[in-house]
């Protein structure tokens, strides 16, 4: 599939070789799906096994240098890095952590969410995401967060275009570097410009 271009085949200690990923559950269907308990709140909740990520292994490589440097290893970029921004906020609010880290990168870079091509959106939960698309376009929250107006509505059909965590997994440890490798080459591959990658990480 598409994602082959992003994977690396693994030699096991026994000689054979891993060229898919093992966590994508091809045969899942949405009665078992309906079958799961809530996972949190056991009573009222709605995120389960299904609506979540799986903790997953994997690694990721990114080479990071200046253009010079690239051009003197004969290297050609999978793109650039315009700039960046992190943000901190309360721990039970952590799942929001992108629309704050957003927020920030969009006053430093004077951008706003329509000129962004494509977005790559670590979905650690199903409703984690949903929460951040409302927040984007919520004029209440971005006034009362940011004193600011809202970022604007996320189309979707930008967002996480070849599947995110819930999808593919999440490997704690790498997954922000997967987010901006993922955006990279689906931005190459739709001959497109500028990409967000943005993810929530708790305690760090």
């Amino acid at each position: 599939g598409i994602l082959k271009d992003e994977i690396y085949p693994i030699i096991t200690s026994n000689d054979s070789i891993i060229y898919d990923d093992d966590g994508i559950r091809f045969n899942q269907t949405l009665q078992a799906l309906e079958k799961l308990k809530p996972f949190f709140d056991k009573e009222n909740g709605t995120v389960s096994a299904g609506n979540s990520s799986q903790i997953s292994d994997g690694a990721c490589m990114l080479s990071i240098c200046s253009e010079s440097h690239a051009k003197e290893l004969g290297i050609t970029p999978l793109g650039y890095i315009k700039e960046f921004a992190y943000a901190g906020l309360e721990a039970h609010k952590m799942g929001l952590g992108p629309i704050y880290a957003t927020k920030k990168l969009f006053d430093k870079t004077k951008i706003n969410l329509k000129q962004i091509d494509l977005i790559e959106m670590n979905e650690a939960f199903a409703a984690q995401v949903i929460a951040n698309i409302k927040a984007f376009d919520s004029t209440q929250f971005c006034q009362k967060t940011f004193n600011s107006a809202k970022l604007g509505q996320i189309d979707e059909n930008r967002l996480n275009v070849n599947g995110g965590a819930i999808a593919l997994g999440h490997p704690v440890g790498m997954s922000g570097a997967r987010i901006v490798l993922s955006a990279l080459k689906e931005l190459k591959r739709r001959n497109l410009q500028t990409g967000l990658a943005t993810l929530c990480v708790g305690g760090g």
